[in-house]
Formats: C-alpha cells, sequence, structure tokens
C-alpha cells in the first residue's frame, strides 16, 4: 500500500499489474486486465483476456474496443463498475480516493508528444474554443492509478500506459494530461469497489475535500499559493464542524 500522503490513489501498488500491450489496439483490454488482477486470484493473461473480450464482442481485432465496450470485460469478473461522461478531475480523484480503479480514454498524440509544438497546439485550441474531440477523438485507454500533489506547482497525474515502453507508474503533469483525456469527452469507466489486495488508501474526508479544492481551482487557473489556501481552508471548515449536532437536529 502506498505511504506518500500526497498521493490520490495507490501508485506502486497497481504499478505490479502493468503490462506492455502486444497489440497496436488492445490498449483498453490491457487496461481493463490489469485491473481485473487485482480483483482476482488467478491471474489472466493478456492473450487470454484478448481472446475472451473478441468472444463477448469488446474486442474488434484491427478496431479496438469502443468507448461503450470499455467494462464488458468487468462484467465477466463479476465486478461492479460504472461510467461517467463529462467528467471533472474532482470526480476522478474521488474515485481513486475511494480505491476504485479507473479505465480513462485520451489521445495518444497529445499525451505522448510533450514539444513545444503540441503545447502551442493546445493552447491554439484552448485560445479559440476548439473542442478537439470533434476532430481529433481519444485512440489510447489508460488506467489512472494516482493523483500526486507532491509540488503543488506542478500536480501530477500517474497511470499505467501499456502503450509506452515506460509506461509503468508513469507520471503526466496535469494540464498535459487534461488535454488528452478532454479529446475523450472526459470519459472514464470505474469499478464500484477497491479490490481487497489494495486495501484502499485512508479516507480523510477534510483532508480529500482540501485537495480536491486545491485540485478543482488549479484546473482553472488559479495559481498554485491561493489554490493550496482554498484547500486548506476547506479541510479546517470540515475538520472544525460538530457534525454530530448538526446531524442530530435535522
Amino acid at each position: 500500500m502506498d505511504t506518500n500522503e500526497f498521493y490520490i490513489g495507490e501508485p506502486d501498488y497497481q504499478s505490479n499489474f502493468w503490462e506492455l500491450q502486444n497489440l497496436n489496439d488492445n490498449c483498453a483490454v490491457v487496461a481493463q486486465m490489469g485491473i481485473i488482477n487485482q480483483f482476482i486470484d488467478d491471474p489472466i493473461s493478456m492473450d487470454d483476456a484478448t481472446f475472451l473480450a473478441h468472444q463477448i464482442g469488446a474486442y474488434n481485432p484491427g478496431f479496438g474496443t469502443t468507448p461503450e465496450a470499455v467494462g464488458m470485460l468487468f462484467d465477466q469478473f463479476d465486478i461492479p463498475y460504472h461510467t461517467v461522461e463529462n467528467a471533472s478531475i474532482e470526480q476522478l480523484a474521488s474515485e481513486l480516493q475511494q480505491g476504485h480503479r479507473v479505465v480513462v480514454g485520451l489521445d495518444s498524440d497529445q499525451l505522448w508528444d510533450q514539444g513545444p509544438l503540441n503545447d502551442f497546439y493546445n493552447w491554439f485550441c484552448d485560445v479559440f474554443g476548439f473542442d478537439t474531440s470533434t476532430f481529433q477523438p481519444a485512440d489510447h485507454a489508460v488506467s489512472v492509478t494516482a493523483v500526486d500533489l507532491s509540488d503543488l506547482d506542478n500536480p501530477m497525474v500517474i497511470i499505467n500506459d501499456s502503450g509506452a515502453l515506460d509506461g509503468q507508474g508513469k507520471a503526466y503533469p496535469l494540464d498535459k494530461f487534461m488535454d488528452a483525456w478532454q479529446n475523450s469527452d472526459f470519459h472514464y469507466v470505474a469499478t464500484s469497489v477497491a479490490p481487497g489486495g489494495g486495501g484502499g488508501p485512508d479516507f480523510d474526508i477534510g483532508q480529500f475535500l482540501g485537495i480536491g479544492t486545491t485540485i478543482a481551482t488549479i484546473g482553472m487557473g488559479l495559481d498554485p499559493a491561493s489554490a493550496s489556501l482554498a484547500g486548506g481552508l476547506v479541510d479546517s471548515l470540515v475538520q472544525n464542524t460538530d457534525w454530530d449536532s448538526i446531524l442530530s437536529s435535522l
């Protein structure tokens, strides 16, 4: 279990379940497989997972997996899950805080290309309000394992990416991740429970709401120092409120 107090999620534990995909288009299958193997005693292999996904219509060789089909493999192992469209980073962090496992769709070019040309492209689309998902839809799926807030000047999103040689527990700046995730209209599929093996991170509602506020305000463009103050204020308010008295008076 991860002990870094600045992690929302369990990246170290989940990195044990990363594998490099063996086909160009089975990324969604491999992302689900890495999660399934955290729930079951006898791990399923990549070949077996890909074959099973093809059998149930969740994988089409040469075309991959549609967003609607992500999660169908979870059904085969009785793992409850839910799908969220137009999600926020706060919702994603909430799933991780609860120990849920998450698969997101994103654009691989925007995720992997970290050069100045890609930065200009993202800036251009933001300035002119272009919805890149309409002309450059998501073409890749990864498992998000954590948000790292150890440096508020540079929040990071940690993923298991089966499409990259160095994709095991790979960390990306929050803004880069958001640019790539936007191309799926911020779509994700998450398990509705945490696996027993991971145990799930300790849940501190005050700290979580404070961290969530920090993430949200950074995402809206507030400077990190002000965002941190906002998060600390929320944490303080929650921790210093007599919730028992309030609930008993209802």
